[in-house]
């Protein structure tokens, strides 16, 4: 019986999350044309939302290896007045649309289930990081960046059924990019690197099987 009881659970953990992130920086490189002049404008960008998904592979009671992929999306613009060149002012609409996705292993570590239903864990997990920006100022540019990825990860779910429950997490995930690429060209951002660092309130779905 105890040798049972130390095998009675589902192996498979499925956990599908949307929420909000915030991105923890305050410098960007000057290729980031709207970020870089404009500080208002930047600290809206800092804002935005969040989707991840992991899968747990339960080896142990305690214990999971997994693969964590999420995605972080920011989008925002403003008006600019300017003087045509027929001397008219008009309104030029500026924008940024950042796009961070990762992907990882992850290990997981889960305190033994309260009350029968409720279960409380944390996760870690390095990989990769790829961060993409497309601006619209006086052109449009798009500039990509890839990076060694981090993260960790705090959370409590709620089993409303043995295969079938909720749960909300909070995360940081992290990593730099000093390599800005556009098209065949590449730039060097060393001393104004891109900060990915971000935290995130996630709610979500978990399945178990």
């Amino acid at each position: 019986m105890p040798i049972f009881a130390q095998n009675d659970f589902e192996k498979h953990n499925f956990s599908m999350n949307a929420g909000y992130a915030y991105k923890a920086t305050d410098q960007h490189p000057q290729q980031f044309v709207n970020m870089f002049e404009n500080e208002d404008h930047a600290n809206l960008m800092k804002h935005g939302y969040e989707f991840e998904f992991d899968y747990d592979y339960r080896f142990h009671r305690l214990f999971s290896v997994g693969l964590k992929a999420s995605m972080f999306g920011s989008v925002h613009g403003f008006d600019v007045t300017t003087i045509g060149v027929d001397g008219k002012e008009k309104e030029v609409y500026y924008s940024d649309d950042m796009n961070i996705f990762y992907v990882g292993p992850t290990f997981k570590v889960q305190l033994p289930t309260i009350a029968n239903h409720w279960d409380i864990w944390a996760r870690a997990t390095a990989g990769y990081l790829n961060m993409r920006n497309t601006d619209k100022a006086a052109a449009s540019a798009t500039y990509s960046g890839d990076c060694f990825g981090w993260g960790l990860g705090l959370g409590v779910d709620y089993s409303i059924s043995r295969y079938i429950g909720v749960g909300a997490s909070f995360g940081l995930l992290g990593g730099t990019v000093s390599t800005l690429k556009m098209g065949e060209d590449e730039f060097d951002i060393t001393g104004e690197d891109e900060s990915l660092h971000r935290f995130n309130i996630n709610l979500g779905l978990r399945i178990r099987l």
